[in-house]
């Protein structure tokens, strides 16, 4: 019988602003870690962890906001795919009018073993530019669904970043899933 009682926990401390959640196939729970700490010891990191609670990866650099291949900036989400690629929506803060126009706004994939493959995606309203990547989702067919909070849309990708298609029928989607029927929600 479900009693909503704590079985166990880990990560205290570790975050400054624990912000995605994702559980993938093996169990494994990733958390993306969405700003920096007072002390810059903590945030701007995706960290995978056992479903014991064991620290397996970390991709960013604690503490440190950046881009390129190494650094994450506020991310806001993080995705395998069926292959055990990592895909993780970069830039929480770029949807906010105060933004630099080279603030981060992407889509950053990784392979299984943490090693950057490729990005997409910038700071803007066009079709594959962003104004807060804050959720991703995976149909049957692969498709990546990236929730574009401050563009009011939904905006769907081939897994190496090719634009196919934006739905505007949304507010400002801040999460997206898709079921095992391939129901959307947002």
């Amino acid at each position: 019988k479900a009693t909503g009682r704590s079985l166990r926990s880990f990560g205290g401390g570790m975050f400054a602003y624990p912000h995605g959640l994702y559980v993938d196939p093996d169990g494994n729970i990733w958390v993306t870690d969405g700003a920096a700490s007072k002390d810059g010891k903590r945030g701007h990191e995706a960290v995978k962890f056992s479903p014991d609670g064991k620290v397996l990866m970390r991709i960013g650099k604690a503490g440190e906001a950046g881009g390129g291949t190494d650094h994450l900036t506020e991310p806001c989400d993080v995705i395998t795919d069926k292959q055990g690629n990592i895909y993780i929506a970069d830039g929480h803060g770029s949807g906010g009018a105060t933004a630099a126009a080279d603030y981060p706004a992407r889509i950053v994939k990784f392979d299984r073993n943490g090693k950057y493959l490729k990005e997409w995606g910038r700071r803007g309203k066009g079709p594959g530019e962003f104004m807060n990547p804050h959720a991703l989702a995976f149909d049957s067919q692969g498709r990546l669904f990236v929730a574009d909070r401050f563009n009011f849309r939904v905006q769907i990708f081939d897994q190496e970043g090719t634009f196919i298609d934006a739905w505007t029928q949304f507010g400002g989607a801040a999460d997206v899933f898709i079921d095992k029927n391939d129901t959307l929600y947002v």
